[in-house]
């Protein structure tokens, strides 16, 4: 019988335990998901203002580089296509007008 005691105290300490946990963790989660989201809004706008700034920096050296490079003019006709040139000759369909 004692082995059978043993055993009920274990199980009645094992869920009291578990049911004290549960009450913790419910108490805290509300605090945990407003502190999440301040930590995800701050996170978002940072990075926002990460990409603006390199977005910016970006579009400021190419700016640059376009006009300090002759090359680029030149080249720049060329550089957008990957194969061959169609030519199209349009008539007009109404000739009466």
């Amino acid at each position: 019988m004692n082995g059978q005691i043993k055993k009920y105290i274990y199980i009645i300490a094992t869920i009291c335990v578990v049911v004290l946990a549960v009450k913790v963790f419910i108490k805290i989660l509300p605090g945990l998901i407003i502190a999440g989201a301040i930590v995800y809004g701050i996170m978002k706008i940072r990075s926002f203002l990460r990409s603006r700034k390199e977005n910016e920096n970006l579009s400021n050296s190419e700016f640059k580089s376009e006009h300090n490079d002759q090359d680029s003019f030149e080249n720049a006709s060329d550089s957008y296509t990957n194969g061959d040139i169609i030519d199209v000759d349009y008539e007009e369909i109404d000739k009466d007008k």
